[in-house]
């Protein structure tokens, strides 16, 4: 019985240790996707945006028509995004652009991240096919 106990308890620290090392892995390759994104759009880089983000991305923006008025969802793809960053639109210089990812969960194959900027807030679900990280989902506001 004690042999029993003493095995249990390897196999749950070894699968605790690997689930550890597998979640820091993880948290560095979501980052590393976000921050494609993100400092793809500052860069006007379309390769990093394109490596982002999921052909079928839905990303919508809140925009306020007037202060206190009604709210809209403003619609843009994954192939809007690759040619507004090819096109320069959201260039901004690196000292100016205040970047921070926090991972508020990652789960199997699905992520949820905050990305804030000097120009955005960004909410984004990611998710991970054939290995890669990439943004699937994305409810962004002026900053």
């Amino acid at each position: 019985m004690r042999r029993l106990f003493v095995f249990l308890l390897l196999v749950t620290v070894f699968t605790m240790a690997v689930a550890m090392s597998y979640s820091e892995a993880e948290k560095d390759a979501v980052k590393t996707t976000c921050l494609d994104y993100i400092e793809g759009w500052y860069e006007g880089n379309p390769a990093r945006m394109e490596r982002a983000l999921h052909p079928d991305l839905a990303k919508r923006g809140l925009q306020m028509l007037a202060p206190g008025g009604e709210t809209l969802l403003n619609p843009v793809s994954a192939s809007s995004m690759v040619v507004y960053t090819r096109a320069g639109i959201g260039k901004l210089a690196e000292d100016e652009r205040n970047i921070e990812v926090k991972i508020l969960d990652i789960d199997r194959n699905m992520a949820s991240v905050k990305i804030s900027s000097a120009k955005f807030i960004d909410y984004c679900h990611l998710a991970k096919f054939s290995g890669a990280w990439r943004i699937v989902n994305v409810l962004w506001e002026g900053n």
